[in-house]
């Protein structure tokens, strides 16, 4: 959608909207959802609690649309990459790097997450976006190695495993690395899972082929 097509009043509207969000977001992940009221986020909105309750229900609504659009916002990091007409050794690599990006885009909707959820990787039935969005990273990472393996580039593995392996290590780095985010250390850890999983899936060929490559 084109925010400038928009009429002024609807862009208005649009903007408003953002701007409570990003002052939700902020307190939610500095204070903790349950100690933030919405007149707290009218505070710091600098609109009136009347104008929050005209966009949102509750603050528990709130809080899951802050969720979805961050959700979208990722996807709209992964996807593209996953979609991408590159070769799979190469969008495999792309996938695991853009993650520093993604760490670093969104340190306080990661913090905001696990003060409510905690490090488990599983999701609340409420977010379902969330949930779509691993189902739909899952099956695309899946038919990249299916894809890479049909070519002869990565071994004849389990491409389900394989995969699932590569989501749940990722996730679990997020959870680890975001409190203290160091840029320089998240690529050099990231450089090593994505070494660790292309040593593992590679054929031998293709290992000779980058080494020549260096």
């Amino acid at each position: 959608m084109d925010k400038n097509k928009l009429p002024r009043r609807e862009r208005e509207k649009l903007l408003h909207r953002e701007e409570i969000l990003e002052a939700a977001l902020s307190l939610f992940s500095s204070k903790g959802f349950h100690n933030v009221s919405m007149k707290d986020i009218a505070n710091e909105s600098e609109f009136g609690v009347g104008t929050l309750y005209n966009f949102f229900d509750s603050k528990e609504l709130l809080f899951i649309e802050l969720m979805k659009v961050g959700i979208e916002k990722i996807g709209q990091l992964l996807i593209p990459i996953l979609d991408s007409n590159q070769q799979e050794q190469e969008k495999l690599s792309e996938f695991i790097r853009v993650h520093v990006d993604m760490i670093e885009g969104n340190i306080e909707l990661i913090k905001l997450y696990i003060s409510q959820y905690g490090m488990s990787t599983s999701v609340s039935p409420m977010l379902k976006d969330i949930l779509n969005l691993k189902i739909i990273v899952a099956a695309k990472l899946e038919s990249l190695i299916k894809a890479g393996i049909q070519k002869q580039i990565f071994r004849r593995v389990h491409p389900e495993i394989v995969a699932l392996s590569l989501r749940a290590t990722l996730e679990a780095f997020v959870f680890e690395c975001f409190a203290n985010f160091n840029k320089t250390k998240v690529k050099k850890k990231l450089s090593r899972i994505e070494e660790f999983f292309l040593n593992a899936l590679l054929t031998k060929k293709q290992i000779v082929n980058q080494n020549n490559l260096i």
